[in-house]
């Protein structure tokens, strides 16, 4: 076991760069907990019976975006003192992961944590689910500090931010379940009458109102009532504000900053719309049963939103590549032409 440590020790040093060990440490914890109970990595959000616990990877991924320009200007501090506070953060972190993966007593202990403050721990996870993101966004940030500097969280600013929005909002869903948060439960009203539009452009009998869907399915009729954790209003929101972090911190001017914000927020609430009708029209289309809507709508959970978020970003990115290579370009040629411009004003003999 020594030797494999320490040759692991050994590649680790030779192949990862200084921003890589604080990535490969983060996920460490994650992976455990997906090694030990990989069935509860739903893409959706926490409910009856399920963790939805994909938007772990998620935070890791945007963890793994700052790191392109963190790798830049990262050095990594190595003495005693930080490894040794690094190492027991690692610890710590995959004891608590592991606990909850396996552990239905340390499950329960946590659960009593949250009814004792008043959670709902009875109707849904969303307790035991922003432990976690409470647990992953302190590592995180602990982690850069103790390996970097204090500074060094604000170069992984925009995974925490993802982490601490599904912690606020796990927090919220578990002491106030349902609708009872008005402004939240406006936004998913305004998205069943999206929905609701939406059919009536195409035709069909799906109707929406206040926050109530009604299916006249072709195999049965369904009426659901719609509250904000079940439409994504918290996914739309936390990765609107991951896009105004990422917005911010890009080197473009004003407009183009707040044009990339404003296409993103309004391309996410515009997916959302077209999530929910896309979980309608099966209902409408193929479901039979309640529970077989319920099955679709778990199955297609918030896997649209990490991947519309991915490839705007990588769009963005694309853009601001293509318009810093023009401008270079621009440069580069700009002296040359003076110089012509030069020699053209020499041999006309003007001053």
């Amino acid at each position: 076991m020594r030797n494999f440590l320490a040759v692991a020790a050994s590649w680790a040093k030779s192949h990862l760069k200084n921003a890589d060990t604080l990535l490969v440490l983060s996920a460490i914890p994650v992976i455990v907990l997906f090694a030990l109970a990989p069935e509860t990595f739903e893409l959706s959000w926490a409910g009856f019976g399920k963790l939805g616990r994909g938007g772990l990877f998620f935070v890791l991924f945007f963890l793994g975006f700052e790191m392109l320009d963190f790798r830049g200007i990262a050095h990594l501090t190595v003495s005693r003192t930080r490894r040794f506070v690094a190492g027991a953060l690692v610890v710590v972190a995959v004891l608590y992961f592991g606990a909850v993966g396996v552990d239905m007593g340390f499950v329960n202990f946590v659960y009593s944590i949250g009814k004792s403050l008043g959670a709902a721990g009875e109707v849904s996870n969303s307790w035991l689910m922003s432990m976690e993101y409470l647990v992953l966004t302190l590592y995180m940030a602990a982690l850069a500090i103790a390996l970097f500097s204090l500074r060094a969280v604000r170069s992984i600013v925009t995974p925490i931010v993802l982490s601490l929005g599904m912690l606020v909002f796990y927090l919220l869903d578990a002491f106030f379940p349902y609708g009872e948060i008005g402004p939240l439960q406006f936004w998913a009203n305004f998205i069943v009458a999206g929905v609701g539009l939406l059919s009536k452009l195409f035709g069909l009998p799906i109707y929406g109102l206040q926050n109530y869907l009604t299916i006249v399915g072709t195999k049965g009729f369904f009426r659901l009532a719609v509250y904000w954790p079940s439409v994504g209003v918290q996914s739309m929101i936390i990765y609107s504000l991951v896009m105004i972090v990422v917005a911010a911190k890009l080197e473009a001017p004003l407009v183009r900053k707040l044009t990339y914000v404003v296409v993103g927020v309004a391309g996410t609430i515009f997916l959302n719309v077209v999530r929910i009708f896309a979980i309608a029209y099966y209902g409408y289309a193929y479901a039979t049963t309640g529970q077989q809507l319920d099955a679709f709508h778990n199955s297609i959970g918030e896997i649209l939103f990490p991947i519309w978020i991915a490839i705007f970003l990588v769009i963005v990115l694309q853009i601001e590549n293509r318009i810093a290579e023009k401008e270079e370009s621009r440069r580069i040629r700009s002296p040359r032409r003076t110089h012509k411009q030069r020699a053209k004003t020499r041999k006309s003999g003007r001053p």
